[in-house]
């Protein structure tokens, strides 16, 4: 408990300047009453501590060793990045969230609530300075996506540092007099099993799509990644993730294509990137990857970003009959989405396409080469 009281309830000074609030007064204020860790007097406890400064070391970009990369990624396991603790945790609230789409019950986003536990390695310089960036990016998006914590709680430990967080139903909902629901992303009788409702592996439909669903806006950035964190680089700046009200868009349109039974399989991109994810689907399945058009909507010219940037978001697999419903649903919330490729059943190879060019731009710039080697 004295650890508990010290860590949660501490005055934390930070490269100098004292914090206004303590991290237990951060949670509380988005945790339900029931789970909250108030102290009726002050802090008498002081915690000192520095930022890390992020590593901006780059690293060989080349397209073509991505498959090198991704078994070195799929093979990894994350550690929180102490430089960049806030990202880290802002991509855990939006997976956990997202990872909920793929259980079986009716629900919506608000039905929700989260149940945070920090366990906490204090030693190292700079990682106590990295948990209190970590508590005010949860309770602050949290709170930016409408929701509470249910409970939190915090652990020091020896080994690696980490936050895990779980989903359930909140406790308004499981009363019997389930009352005038008020949230707009909430229902009067949700319920949130155990099982998924669709499986995480790729139907061997030839025909079907593979699409990409990001559930942020921000740009594809290494910093703070797996693929940094395997090939012990700093990889520059973080993906913010940092755009709440389109997580909500996002996420209210893949929950009803998965309640309208729309969609064949999915999974959740997140830790690793996109390119993991979809290894992870393709089991029995080689898959060719377009990425132009993701490139070309967000001005990006490295594959290798995209593929290994940890923005959240979905892959999702839908039968070619659905994809002009699946086009209506998501444009109509103006969700962008982005196709990647079909199936190959019986294949094993991921192969990666990737150009930020338009077709029209690459049309004119080989007229303009045969033009110029015309006598």
């Amino acid at each position: 408990m004295a650890e508990k009281t010290s860590a949660l309830h501490a005055i934390y000074v930070i490269d100098g300047v004292q914090e206004e609030y303590t991290p237990a007064q951060l949670l509380d204020a988005v945790t339900e009453s029931e789970g909250r860790h108030s102290l009726p007097v002050p802090s008498e406890t002081v915690s000192v501590d520095e930022k890390l400064d992020p590593v901006f070391r780059g690293f060989d970009l080349d397209t073509d060793r991505f498959d090198a990369f991704l078994e070195a990624v799929c093979a990894a396991q994350k550690r929180v990045p102490a430089a960049a603790a806030d990202v880290y945790t802002r991509v855990r609230v939006a997976t956990a969230l997202i990872d909920v789409l793929w259980r079986t019950g009716r629900f919506r986003h608000g039905d929700q609530r989260l149940e945070a536990s920090w366990r906490w390695n204090e030693a190292p310089v700079g990682a106590r300075a990295a948990f209190y960036d970590s508590v005010r990016a949860a309770a602050d998006y949290v709170d930016a996506l409408g929701l509470k914590f249910s409970s939190y709680r915090y652990a020091r430990t020896a080994g690696e540092s980490e936050l895990v967080l779980r989903t359930r139903i909140a406790r308004e909902a499981e009363e019997e007099d389930y009352g005038f629901v008020s949230e707009p992303f909430s229902s009067d009788h949700p319920t949130l099993g155990t099982r998924r409702s669709i499986p995480a592996t790729l139907a061997p439909d030839p025909q079907s799509w593979v699409v990409y669903i990001p559930f942020d806006t921000s740009d594809y950035r290494l910093g703070g990644s797996l693929l940094a964190q395997t090939l012990e680089v700093g990889g520059g700046p973080c993906p913010q993730v940092t755009d709440a009200d389109y997580f909500l868009d996002c996420y209210e349109v893949v929950r009803e294509l998965v309640e309208d039974g729309i969609l064949l399989s999915g999974a959740t991109v997140g830790e690793g990137g996109l390119l993991r994810t979809v290894r992870q689907m393709a089991v029995g399945s080689g898959l060719g990857v377009d990425l132009s058009d993701v490139m070309r909507a967000y001005q990006e010219s490295s594959a290798l970003r995209i593929l290994f940037a940890e923005v959240p978001g979905v892959v999702v697999q839908i039968q070619d009959a659905d994809f002009d419903y699946l086009d209506a649903e998501l444009l109509l919330q103006d969700v962008a989405f982005f196709p990647l490729g079909h199936p190959e059943p019986g294949g094993k190879d991921i192969r990666v396409k990737a150009s930020a060019k338009s077709g029209i731009q690459t049309i004119l710039e080989s007229l303009m080469q045969n033009a110029e080697g015309e006598d």
